[in-house]
Order: structure tokens, then sequence, then C-alpha cells
């Protein structure tokens, strides 16, 4: 997911510093692309209606999420309020340091009409070139950018729920207010149909097109296993291209069980995210973590916890992408069933976030955590990861509870947590950090 801003300036005539803006503004977007902003300048500085409608034009045509108004000098400030009634986006003010152009003092007059008409705005004061108000941006844009990302997401649904989960029952009308995201419901049998059709020398043509994604994997599922498995790859693609969908969710448990894990794991390679156990908010959960990481997302249960080593033990059967491997890749029978084909693998150390979203109408919630994922062995079979939390897992174990978090837990490498509760805030999504 990129960052998109959209910069304008503003600055008046009369005041000291205008005929600096245009540079300001230009120093202030190539700063913002230094720290990974898809930025660009409309090229106006506002100061008068004619600019603002220029100003008005030129955004329309940008697909920015955000709009950062580059404060040069005092200005009057109903140019803004001309400005939103043609484009109303979020915004940030950006201010300079200056004894004597009245940007500063400008933004603050600006941050109380805002607040008087009910307009949200971000704010940043620094230098154009300054590093860290670049990064601030960046981080303050993200959120902005994710709604954006997500309101463009559908999911599907492939055969509904796994009976006994009741806590994932997905609420499709809270998951659009909420997400942005809309779900596509499909039968399993639109899934199942696919692979019948799939012939064995089709499936092989299949698996030597995979080929160079499957080739450092050590393999100890039976050929058979391995047909079936990649025809079952096979269906979930045509299913994600003719729907358009960029998440899914099968109802494997226990049916699809070990059937589906290897064509997950080639999914998560090619961008498409799936969840499993047909928790199709999980695979929104998993959607948002790899939008704000660019990587694959490892879909787990909160299964162990450590006190004396202050760790917990996050893991399920084995269906995450393979670039996220911290070692050898073994493609083998799925735990339980002793069938299929799972990507067995212990994930890559480093600092994560961990989501969990769940909940229906006003009781949809996200909950957040961050910790370092450390050096382990196969704890459970298939793709555990050992987290390790500066708060004592005890509190943290005794909040989930408290506030009925639920046990899908989803985890992304970096940490998001600024991210996700800005998110959470613009939405009106109630947010948790145990």
């Amino acid at each position: 997911m990129k960052v998109k801003i959209a910069a304008v300036g503003l600055a008046h005539p009369f005041e000291v510093g205008y005929s600096e803006a245009d540079s300001l503004l230009l120093t202030t977007v190539k700063t913002l692309k230094k720290f990974g902003a898809d930025c660009e300048s409309v090229g106006v500085v506002m100061h008068d209606l004619e600019t603002v409608k220029l100003a008005a034009e030129r955004l329309s045509a940008t697909e920015c999420d955000v709009l950062m108004i580059c404060i040069a000098t005092w200005s009057e400030d109903h140019h803004l309020l001309d400005l939103l009634s043609y484009v109303d986006k979020p915004v940030i003010l950006r201010a300079y340091p200056a004894r004597d152009t009245g940007s500063l003092c400008c933004a603050h007059q600006i941050g109380a009409v805002f607040t008087d008409i009910g307009k949200k705005y971000e704010f940043i004061y620094g230098y154009a070139d300054d590093a860290e108000c670049a990064e601030r941006a960046v981080k303050i844009a993200s959120p902005y950018s994710l709604i954006t990302a997500m309101s463009r997401v559908r999911v599907g649904a492939i055969g509904g729920r796994v009976k006994g989960m009741t806590e994932i029952a997905y609420d499709e009308f809270a998951i659009k207010e909420k997400l942005g995201s809309r779900v596509v419901n499909i039968d399993e049998s639109e899934m199942t149909e696919r692979v019948a059709e799939m012939t064995d020398t089709e499936a092989e043509a299949l698996l030597c097109e995979k080929s160079e994604i499957l080739a450092p994997c050590k393999v100890t599922s039976d050929r058979a296993a391995m047909l079936e498995s990649i025809k079952y790859y096979g269906a979930l693609r045509a299913l994600s291209d003719e729907y358009a969908l960029e998440a899914l969710s099968v109802k494997c448990y226990t049916k699809y069980m070990g059937k589906v894990c290897l064509g997950y794991s080639i999914l998560a390679e090619e961008g498409v995210v799936a969840s499993c156990e047909g928790d199709v908010t999980s695979a929104l959960a998993m959607k948002m973590l790899y939008e704000l990481s660019g990587k694959p997302v490892n879909n787990t249960d909160l299964l162990y916890l450590d006190e004396e080593k202050n760790t917990i033990l996050f893991a399920h059967c084995g269906s995450s992408g393979f670039s996220i491997a911290g070692g050898e890749i073994e493609l083998c029978p799925v735990r339980l069933a002793e069938c299929g084909v799972c990507s067995r693998f212990v994930p890559k150390t480093g600092k994560v976030t961990v989501l969990n979203l769940c909940g229906h109408g006003d009781k949809f919630r996200m909950a957040v955590m961050v910790g370092e994922a450390i050096p382990s062995g196969m704890e459970f079979p298939g793709n555990p990861t050992v987290i390790k939390f500066e708060r004592p897992v005890e509190d943290i174990n005794r909040d989930i509870m408290a506030h009925g978090i639920g046990h899908h837990w989803m985890v992304g490498y970096g940490d998001f947590s600024e991210e996700l509760a800005r998110f959470a805030e613009v939405q009106n999504i109630k947010f948790y950090r145990p």
C-alpha cells in the first residue's frame, strides 16, 4: 500500500515569505517522497478564489487519500473553506518555523475554524526538509490510505463458517460500515466443481508452472495429495480472478483441512490473503496487515503462555506465505487429519503486530498487540510463532478474556499499532491493547 498525499500551498501575497511558497511546497513534497510517500504537488499556492478553484480542479484529478496544506505565510482562512466545498478530503495542516511569515499562527487560526465547523485535521510543524516531520506525515496518512484500500476489498466467503465457532460469524453490515469492504458469498460447490474439472495432467502442468516457488520446499506429502492440493489452488485462483477477490476464507475444518493449505501459501505470494475456518473477519484483518507491511501474514490461534519467559505461542496448521519462513519449508500432511499438503515452517523473527478483529454491530472491535517474534523450534506442527512481550503475558491473557477478544490472531511483520489505532478511531471501531 502506497501512502498517497497531494500537497497544495497557502500564502498571502502581502506577507513575508510569499515568494518562497512554491519552493517550500516542492521541498516538502520531495522530502515526503524520500520517506516512501506517493506524494505530488498540484503546483498551486492558493491566495484567491481563482487559485482555490485551480487547486480543486487539479486535486480532483489525483487519487490522493490525504490533502496536505503547506502554509507558507499567514493567509485568509476562508480559502480552505472554499477548497473543502470542492474537495473534502482528510487534511494535514503543515506549518513551518519562521519569525516573520505567520505560518504557525495561521495554522492555529485554521485549526480553530476547523474545530468550530467539525472538520477533523492533523497537524505537523517543522522545516520542509525535516526527516521526522516527513516520517510523521507518512504515519498520519497511512490510516487514511488503509481506509481507501479496505473500501475497495472484496472478500470471498467460501462455504460459510465452521460450525461450533459462533464467535467467527461474520456481520456483513458491520464489515461494510466499519471496514468498507464487501463480502462475496460463494457456495463451496463453485470451488469443488472446479477441482473436479481439472485433470491430473492439468494439475501436473500447474505444479510445473509453480515449480520455482515450490522448488526449495521439502515434500513429504505423496504425489496424489500434491495433485489434489494444486487443484484446490487452481480453483481458488480462478474464483479470486472471477470475483476480483483480494481476500478469502474457506470453511476448511474438517472437510477441506489440508486440501486448501498449499493453495493459501501460494496465493499469499500472489497478493491474495486467505484465512482458515471460514473466518471472513480475520481474512480482512490479514488484508489490513498485508497492506501495511507488504508481506504475507501468519494466521494463528493463541495457544500457550510461558509466564517465566513472558512469551506467547501463536500457531495454526500451516498455510502461511513462503516468504516469511525463517528456515526449511516442509510440504507435509496436515496435523490431526494426516492428509493433504500444508506448509510447515518456523516463521522469521523480528518485530510483529498481532491483530484480532471480531464482533458484530456496535460491538465490532479491534485488538492489537506488538511484540518480538523470537527464535524457536517447531513448537506446534504448522507455522508456530513465539512472541515475547514487554507487558506480563498473564495481564494480556486476562485482558483478552475481559474484553471478549476471541481466539484468531493475525501476525504481521512490523509495528503498525499507531496506524491501526488511528484507523479504529476514524472508523469508530472499539479498540483494545491487551
